[in-house]
């Protein structure tokens, strides 16, 4: 009798056990994967962003560095091109260090992030007004 009873195959506990486990394990393999997508979107909008900043400077170091000035903050889209209902806001701040010394802090906020990119570079000014030598 004890022989026949061990062939019969799993009970219902034993199968409710295992549907709990798989059930959890799903559940967990689920979370894990949106976590990974919301972190996948994040080093994304990061990346973009520290492209605008990037380009942004270059651009700001072409310019007489005697004409810079801070500028207000501007709404752009991904590929940095100013949009109304861009996710990046990207500012200019220009402080004097020294009678001769700048320092130009391009900040560029961007969607799902309390820590906005920030890049910074000095510029000299050269003695006198712009245009002169």
């Amino acid at each position: 009798m004890a022989r026949l009873r061990a062939r019969r195959g799993f009970t219902l506990i034993s199968m409710i056990v295992a549907v709990v486990l798989l059930t959890v394990g799903l559940l967990s393999l689920a979370g894990a994967n949106s976590q990974t997508i919301t972190l996948q979107t994040i080093a994304q909008n990061r990346t973009n962003a520290i492209a605008i900043a990037r380009a942004y400077v270059e651009q700001v170091r072409t310019r007489d560095p005697w004409l810079l000035e801070t500028e207000a903050a501007v709404r752009l889209n991904s590929e940095g091109i100013t949009s109304a209902d861009g996710a990046f806001v990207r500012t200019l701040t220009v402080r004097q260090l020294r009678q001769n010394l700048i320092r130009i802090d391009v900040r560029v906020d961007f969607p799902r992030s309390s820590q906005p990119v920030t890049l910074t570079t000095l510029m000299f000014r050269g003695n006198g007004l712009s245009g002169e030598a």
